[in-house]
C-alpha cells in the first residue's frame, strides 16, 4: 500500500469521484478537483492510498485556526468498502499525522458522529484523540445516503501529536440500555469517568436514529458542561461505552 500525497490531475480527479463511491452522495457535492489541488498547493494535505495502480482511499486537510491555536484540520478521510476492516484506513491517518509532524503541527482535528459507534471506537480508542466540543447538526440535513434524514450532529476528535493520550480506567456506567435497541431512560453523572452504552448498528431505522440522536445530544451537551471530555471507547457484545472522563484528569487545557 502506497500512500502520499495526490501530484497529478487524474489523481485528483480520482479524489473527487471516489468520494461519491465512499458516502453514497447524491444530493451532496463532493469536494471538486480545483478545490483539492487549491489545498494541497497552499499548506494543506492532499494524500491517496494506492494498491498497485488503482486509488483507494483518501484524506484531505488543510490549516486551521481557533483561539490562537493553529492545527491541521482533516475535514475528510475514507476508504472503498472492498478495503474496509484491512487497516486501510488507520494507516492512511497516522500517515496523514506522520505528515502534520512534519508541517510543524502539534494537533490535528476533525469531526466524527459519535452515534456511529464504529467511528467512535476507530477515533478515540484506535486513533488516540479526545473528542469534545460537540456541534449541534454541524452540516445541516445532509444529502448522502449515509445520513440522509438524521440531523448531523459531530463531535470534535483532537490529536495531540507531542504527547500520549490517557486512558479510561476504572469507569461507572451512567447509561446503560434496558430495552435494546432503544436509547436508555435516564444518565446518572457520578463520578470522574461515565460511560454511555450505545448499539454498534441502528440499521436503517431512521426513526431510531432521530430517538438515539436527540439522547446522545442532551447527555453529551450535560457532561461537557461539567467539564468531561471522552477519552476512550470501550466494546462491548452489542454495544460499545463512550468514555467520558473529567478533562482535569486528563490534563487538557
Amino acid at each position: 500500500m502506497e500512500i502520499r500525497r495526490a501530484r497529478s490531475i487524474d489523481e485528483y480527479k480520482a479524489v473527487e469521484s471516489i468520494q461519491r463511491v465512499i458516502w453514497g452522495m447524491v444530493e451532496e457535492p463532493p469536494v471538486p478537483l480545483p478545490i483539492l489541488v487549491a489545498i494541497n498547493s497552499n499548506g494543506g494535505l492532499v494524500e491517496i492510498a494506492k494498491d498497485g495502480g488503482r486509488i483507494v482511499g483518501f484524506s484531505l486537510a488543510f490549516p486551521g485556526n481557533h483561539d490562537g491555536l493553529r492545527y491541521l484540520y482533516s475535514h475528510m478521510a475514507g476508504v472503498i468498502e472492498e478495503y474496509r476492516n484491512r487497516d486501510v484506513g488507520y494507516e492512511i491517518k497516522m500517515h496523514q499525522f506522520e505528515e502534520a509532524r512534519k508541517m510543524g503541527y502539534s494537533e490535528v482535528r476533525w469531526t466524527f458522529d459519535p452515534m456511529k459507534a464504529r467511528n467512535a471506537y476507530f477515533n478515540v480508542h484506535k486513533l488516540g484523540a479526545y473528542a469534545y466540543d460537540y456541534k449541534i447538526n454541524y452540516y445541516g440535513i445532509m444529502g448522502s445516503k449515509e445520513n440522509e434524514g438524521v440531523e448531523s450532529d459531530r463531535i470534535e476528535a483532537h490529536k495531540f501529536l507531542d504527547r500520549e493520550k490517557v486512558t479510561a480506567g476504572k469507569y461507572e456506567v451512567g447509561a446503560r440500555i434496558t430495552d435494546f435497541p432503544r436509547p436508555w431512560k435516564s444518565v446518572d453523572m457520578k463520578g470522574d469517568s461515565i460511560s454511555l452504552e450505545v448499539p454498534t448498528n441502528l440499521g436503517r431505522d431512521i426513526g431510531l436514529a432521530r430517538e438515539w440522536r436527540l439522547s446522545l445530544r442532551s447527555a453529551i451537551s450535560s457532561l461537557e458542561s461539567q467539564g468531561y471530555v471522552m477519552n476512550d471507547v470501550v466494546k462491548g457484545d452489542k454495544t460499545v461505552f463512550l468514555i467520558f472522563t473529567v478533562r482535569e484528569k486528563v490534563g487538557l487545557k
